[in-house]
């Protein structure tokens, strides 16, 4: 692994942990974070796998995914669904994403902000920082197949998310390292994988306190998520299922979801 991935990663994780004590103590800010990210795709729905192809060869993907948050032993419930595209460009690979989040609401919840859904939009852009193999004192024969062979797969990830919520207007961005490790067995490529994230996430027109007038708030966060990612074959199909938290002191809910993406045409590859 390069120097930068390991420092990378290191300051991630360093940030995580503190930002996780620092969070009890909540302000405005914090929680107006939180909504926003929860209420736009950066974290409103299930993360995706790191990226192990930048070849450009795999053509356009396309995605869909489904997430569920459960607040309160189910008094809020937020059911994200999203459709996605993805476009590869050199290294990269950008992306677009329309959602729709609905909630359900108890009465403990009815009249609240958070008891509501709206569209929302999205973009990313995912590229991969280093694939290597875990066993590299033996290096795999050129022309053997695959096997059962481990390697080491960390990405980044770009993303901006927006929803017009109900006229409070959430915007959020984040940077993450996604950081996997592949499998293969076959012609099926399994993956587990885990999402250290900085995320930013900003609310205009809420109303925080009674006596206070309709303003805007907004606060760096920290997130994680992570999950299963499995690649069947050369039909370019996949299938994941994952979870996403945005880290806070209080009240927060770790989102649940499954993801199925089919990328292009990858039997050229």
């Amino acid at each position: 692994m390069s120097t930068f991935t390991l420092r990378a990663g290191v300051v991630v994780a360093c940030a995580l942990a503190v930002g996780s004590r620092a969070a009890a103590a909540q302000s405005p800010g914090q929680q107006a974070a939180y909504v926003a990210l929860i209420y736009t795709p950066v974290a409103g729905l299930p993360p995706l796998p790191p990226v192990t192809d930048t070849t450009g060869r795999g053509g356009v993907s396309l995605l869909g995914r489904l997430g569920h948050t459960s607040r309160d032993g189910g008094a809020l419930t937020l059911t994200s669904y999203g459709v996605g595209v993805e476009v590869p460009h050199g290294r990269m690979k950008f992306g677009a994403t329309l959602a729709y989040l609905s909630a359900s609401c108890g009465f403990d919840w009815q009249g609240s902000d958070q008891c509501a859904g709206d569209i929302m939009l999205g973009g990313n852009v995912r590229t991969l920082i280093t694939d290597r193999p875990l066993n590299a004192s033996e290096p795999r024969r050129k022309g053997a197949p695959p096997g059962n062979d481990g390697r080491l797969v960390v990405g980044f990830e770009g993303s901006l998310g927006y929803s017009p919520r109900q006229g409070e207007t959430a915007m959020g961005g984040a940077v993450s390292l996604p950081t996997g490790i592949a499998l293969q067995s076959g012609t099926l490529r399994i993956m587990p994988f885990i999402t250290p994230g900085i995320g930013y996430g900003r609310l205009g027109n809420v109303q925080m306190e009674e006596d206070q007038a309709p303003t805007s708030y907004g606060a760096i966060t920290f997130m994680v998520g992570g999950g299963l990612a499995m690649q069947f074959g050369s039909s370019g199909i996949g299938a994941n299922v994952g979870f996403q938290r945005v880290l806070k002191g209080y009240g927060g809910a770790t989102q649940l979801g499954i993801g199925m993406t089919w990328q292009g045409l990858t039997a050229a590859r």
